[in-house]
């Protein structure tokens, strides 16, 4: 080579600098996300007064709207604060990111007009419940946008962390929501039940995707909550089972998953704490580090780099639809590429076989957990919830599913069986 050809050190030093410029500019869009995830729990809230409202026909939440109504204006202002300025000449590389936040605004426009038709009870729970879960899939496609991920193994395993756990959480104020219908209704349709069942799955899926990504406190502060839940978990089999309830019980739906979500809002607070500090080390340690020596093992590091399989709700954000995303071989990142990807292949699973398909294998598997439930209760003689809160514990402890743990039971039950004829 000549003097004046590009050696693979001039690329690596490119690399690294733009490396930095990039976790510089999520460190500078943090106070951005963390005031997107305010309003977006805010709106949430707003989503599920407006429902109770509305499936109570006017007699419940109605001195509340006006504070939630506040509280939303009062964080949009701030977001809109924190937004980049459109410029007469835009940066390269921010059309995407400007048309995200179009749509945003946008959403957010309809707001008002929303509200009054709440207030008038001029619309159903369902449709208000479409139109706000739209407006917050905007705002969490902005998150996305906002927050693009360096290479570095660290800031992706924070970003998919935080990713997984605020895309659970809205399903967890979807559920909240279509629970709130049902509950206020006195009776479950078939339709909603069933529905419950698919937001619970895909809830499941999306936390067990942020426990493989999350520091260890977060997970902690996670488990600590979803622990505590016999009460929710009883209500829940209720809405589940199409079971007819009594108007009482939505008070008491709403109030527990209401704490559920303040306390998940604790956490997601934790992870975009924990996202930012991964950006400092990050940036800080490859301003130290050694230029010449450092070659070898960072090249070495690029071509070992592992893949991931992580999952991601449908573009919809309703639980309905999903897609497991294999990024074997790809450096470990959730960039504007990936992510398209991702909103691409999730419409393309949104096929009726697809939804019988998952609806299905939700049944089984509840039948599994029943199975495993009734043994314990056979072989312990504890109760029902004593059973279900035994089999969450094991599966916490072993970071499985609820519904491994009972077929690993039931399996181990019928070999043991067996041996015994």
């Amino acid at each position: 080579m000549t003097a004046a050809t590009p050696t693979a050190l001039n690329f690596l030093l490119a690399s690294r600098q733009s490396e930095i410029a990039s976790l510089r500019n999520l460190l500078h869009t943090g106070q951005l996300i963390g005031q997107l995830s305010q309003l977006i729990h805010v709106l949430q809230r707003e989503r599920g007064a407006s429902n109770i409202w509305l499936c109570s026909t006017g007699k419940l939440f109605g001195d509340e709207l006006p504070q939630r109504e506040r509280d939303v204006s009062r964080e949009l202002a701030s977001m809109i604060q924190l937004l980049p300025r459109p410029q007469s000449s835009p940066l390269a590389g921010n059309s995407r990111l400007y048309a995200r936040i179009a749509a945003a605004l946008h959403g957010l426009s309809e707001l008002e007009p929303l509200r009054q038709q709440v207030r008038d009870r001029t619309l159903s729970h369902a449709l208000a419940m479409a139109r706000f879960n739209q407006i917050i899939r905007q705002l969490l496609n902005l998150v996305f946008e906002a927050a693009d991920a360096a290479s570095d193994a660290q800031v992706s395993r924070a970003l998919i962390a935080m990713f997984s756990f605020m895309q659970g959480k809205e399903l967890a104020g979807q559920e909240r929501a279509t629970g709130s219908a049902g509950f206020a209704a006195g009776v479950f349709s078939a339709e909603q039940s069933k529905h419950i069942v698919a937001l619970i799955e895909a809830q499941d899926r999306c936390f067990s995707t942020f426990s493989q990504f999350a520091d260890a406190q977060s997970l902690q502060q996670w488990r600590e909550i979803a622990e505590a839940e016999p009460e929710v978990e009883r209500l829940r089999r209720v809405a589940c089972m199409s079971s007819h309830t009594g108007e009482a019980g939505v008070s008491r739906w709403f109030q527990l998953l209401s704490k559920r979500l303040d306390g998940m809002k604790v956490v997601e607070d934790r992870l975009e704490t924990t996202l930012m500090q991964c950006c400092r080390d990050t940036i800080r340690r490859a301003e130290q580090a050694d230029e010449i020596s450092d070659l070898s093992s960072h090249l070495q590091a690029i071509n070992s780099e592992q893949g991931y399989s992580l999952y991601v709700a449908g573009a919809d954000w309703n639980g309905g639809h999903s897609v497991a995303l294999d990024a074997e071989g790809v450096a470990p990142q959730l960039g504007r590429a990936v992510l398209t990807l991702i909103q691409q292949q999730s419409q393309r699973l949104q096929a009726q076989a697809d939804e019988l398909a998952s609806m299905r294998a939700s049944i089984n598997e509840r039948k599994h957990i029943d199975q495993a439930k009734l043994l314990l209760m056979k072989h312990q003689a504890c109760s029902e919830e004593q059973a279900w809160q035994t089999l969450r514990k094991m599966a916490m402890n072993q970071n499985k599913r609820v519904v491994d743990i009972a077929i690993a039971m039931l399996s181990v039950a019928s070999a043991f069986s067996e041996q015994e004829k």
